[in-house]
């Protein structure tokens, strides 16, 4: 079974009901459910649009970073390998979610702690926000999560 979660009257995720909600995985993230057991875990993180834009004028970085969807999907893509020891990565993807555009990617790779990791991150255009899904499990529970992942990121809804 799947359970409806809304946050802030803003947008909506059908997550599975073995996830639970912690506040532990990232102190930037309006969403974070979890199961430790099973070693899934999904976030979402909210990056106004505006401010966004603002960011990348300030720092004159519209030539490698343009202030859009594409600007906003690369900026995370080249950021996670600071934290991820990257081994294998899928081409960036073009979406429609729920009549928004989106662009997704996965990531295989290794924590610093050396463990074994597969991510999915969704990034989504929404009326005033970009929305990041990102979602991890252990590497050799990639094919059990992926499809759950996929089902997780398009079931994302703009209130």
């Amino acid at each position: 079974m799947n359970t409806i979660i809304e946050i802030k009257k803003d947008y909506s995720l059908e997550l599975p009901d073995f996830l639970t909600k912690t506040d532990s995985l990232n102190p930037n993230a309006s969403l974070q459910y979890q199961n430790i057991n099973k070693e899934l875990f999904v976030i979402v993180i909210e990056e106004d649009r505006k401010e966004f834009t603002r960011k990348i004028v300030e720092n004159k970085a519209e030539e490698v970073y343009p202030p859009n969807l594409k600007g906003y999907t690369d900026i995370i893509s080249h950021s996670i390998g600071e934290t991820i020891k990257i081994s294998a990565r899928t081409e960036i993807e073009d979406l429609e979610i729920n009549g928004l555009p989106a662009k997704n990617f996965t990531i295989e790779g290794q924590t610093q702690d050396k463990i074994p990791v597969y991510y999915s991150f969704t990034i989504i255009r929404g009326e005033n926000n970009y929305y990041q899904i990102a979602q991890w499990t252990a590497k050799n529970q990639k094919a059990l999560f992926e499809k759950q992942m996929s089902e997780i990121a398009h079931s994302f809804k703009q209130l």
